[in-house]
């Protein structure tokens, strides 16, 4: 088993949605994405400044939303370049009336917590320094829950008027909701060969290189989830952009794991029956 390439970061989430214009619009006026194509089924959405989706809603006929909670998204994090951009965001959605689930100083970064209008999880946050990150003998790196320090936050405010997520930001992680941690790790860590990051015994977080982490799991909702049925809404799968896509596909055959090609693209089911496109 290697260890994926350093280089590899993340690309477009897939969501299923059931009310497409209402999430389009939600995507765009209460978080700040930009549209970049539209057509009556799917909705492409990312920054200014770039052509490549961070998010792709699909509308699925006959939705509806779990009842229960399902293997798959916990939540889709969004990376801003700056505290200041974090700091603007923050302005704006108090502006905005929407209601903020929580906020989190991990003690590597600073977040925002939210859920969208079909209840899919959303994260804004924005890095620490890397030299400012708490790290343990081993270079790992603790499970920090803080209070965020709004007042200060909001001090650094621009006060110029929103016009969406700064340049640059990108999808800084994916949170999974699985019923197995242990499974997700004989995947992310043994299979694909990330690095297991921090460790608890109900999540578990791995990154590419020296990131605090690009895949998140949990089994917070419980062990007996079970995926996503056909017409709810959801998770569809997420994408991974790397060099090493055919590397990646041979190890993961080798490990067991089923993988399809396409064109430009091959894709695989992780542990927990989550879909992932890598690119």
């Amino acid at each position: 088993m290697e260890k994926i390439n350093e280089m590899m970061r993340l690309g477009e989430v897939v969501l299923n949605v059931g009310h497409l214009e209402e999430m389009a619009g939600f995507y765009q006026e209460v978080i700040g994405l930009t549209l970049l194509e539209k057509n009556e089924r799917v909705v492409r959405l990312g920054v200014s400044g770039s052509n490549e989706a961070l998010l792709v809603l699909r509308k699925i006929d006959n939705a509806v939303v779990p009842e229960v909670p399902r293997i798959g998204l916990f939540h889709t994090a969004f990376l801003l370049p700056t505290r200041e951009n974090l700091a603007d965001v923050l302005v704006h959605l108090i502006k905005s009336g929407y209601p903020i689930d929580g906020a989190g100083d991990h003690a590597y970064s600073e977040a925002l917590y939210l859920h969208d209008i079909e209840g899919n999880g959303i994260e804004i946050y924005a890095d620490r320094a890397k030299t400012d990150w708490m790290r343990d003998a081993e270079g790992n790196l603790p499970m920090v829950t803080e209070e965020v320090d709004v007042d200060g936050l909001l001090k650094i405010a621009t006060g110029e008027a929103f016009n969406g997520m700064a340049v640059g930001t990108k999808i800084g992680h994916v949170h999974l909701q699985v019923s197995d941690v242990d499974k997700a790790e004989q995947f992310y860590r043994r299979a694909l060969g990330l690095n297991l990051t921090t460790a608890i015994p109900s999540a578990r977080f791995f990154a590419a290189g020296d990131y605090h982490h690009h895949i998140g799991t949990n089994m917070w909702a419980g062990r007996n989830l079970q995926n996503r049925q056909e017409q709810e809404v959801g998770l569809a799968w997420f994408t991974i952009i790397t060099p090493d896509k055919e590397a990646i596909s041979k190890q993961l055959e080798e490990q067991g794991y089923q993988v399809n090609r396409f064109e430009k693209t091959i894709s695989v089911v992780d542990s927990n029956g989550i879909m992932i496109h890598f690119k």
